[in-house]
């Protein structure tokens, strides 16, 4: 049953949740000493490798009063931080499944007989690695409340894969940070470091930090090399459509990523 037009026309801009969020998250890099430029090249050639796109596709479904639409489907292109050698990734689930979000966003103003609901389905999920080598990844573990999708490649790698080794770190607010993230395909997938600043350190009701830029998917580190953590959506319960960004310590990433399988 056909779904009217507007409910297609926003659809067709809120999909952008499922692409990477380098060039959307639009904050300005702060102003670089010479040893912070140093800092970050040196985190680029040690870590970059451990920052890579998850790709692959998600059926979207969405049904509108009880009337059903033909699914769409749209494209996944995200940033996933390796946290170990056996291939052990760590992502947003939003830009996983975005179902939610997109839920909210199209339910704004309609009634409840115009109530919408969005579901979505990934498929052909693979990492595209730094040498060009796509390996494909199945999800082996989520967390709505968190924003967490952990992967993991469907076959053991024969060679370990780059992670993220660098011991935790907790930041204060105003200091500098390095988000490692990568580019897409127009910048031929070069990782690439920017300097931003931690805008407030969050305490509760669990601790988190809020930074002046930076993409989903992103590893975040201060400029000695420690490892503050991801940076994820935040679970906003007073309006499920606004999802923010921030960083989600790294001990409590290490933490839940033991329960993956």
């Amino acid at each position: 049953m056909a779904i009217d037009n507007p409910v297609w026309r926003r659809l067709g801009s809120l999909a952008l949740v499922l692409t990477i969020s380098v060039l959307c998250l639009a904050s300005q890099a702060q102003a670089q000493s010479p040893e912070e430029r140093t800092a970050a090249r040196s985190l680029i050639a040690k870590h970059g490798g451990a920052v890579v796109f998850v790709l692959g596709t998600t059926k979207i479904r969405i049904n509108q009063g009880g009337k059903e639409a033909a699914p769409s489907d749209q494209r996944i292109q995200a940033l996933v931080t390796i946290l170990d050698g056996s291939g052990l990734g760590v992502m947003s689930l939003t830009a996983l499944d975005p179902s939610d979000v997109l839920t909210a966003q199209l339910s704004r103003g309609r009634g409840a007989g115009g109530a919408v609901s969005v579901t979505t389905e990934p498929a052909e999920l693979r990492y595209r690695l730094p040498d060009g080598k796509e390996v494909p990844v199945r999800v082996v573990l989520r967390d709505k409340d968190l924003d967490l999708a952990f992967l993991r490649p469907v076959e053991k790698p024969a060679t370990p894969l780059t992670a993220i080794d660098a011991a935790a770190v907790r930041p204060q607010q105003v200091d500098a940070v390095i988000v490692l993230q990568r580019l897409p395909e127009l910048a031929s997938w070069q990782p690439t470091a920017l300097l931003y600043s931690v805008q407030a350190v969050i305490d509760k009701p669990r601790l988190f930090y809020l930074l002046t830029g930076g993409a989903v998917g992103a590893a975040v580190f201060d400029t000695k090399g420690g490892f503050l953590g991801v940076i994820v959506r935040l679970k906003n319960e007073a309006d499920a459509a606004n999802v923010p960004p921030i960083v989600l310590p790294a001990n409590d990433i290490r933490e839940i990523a033991k329960q993956a399988n």
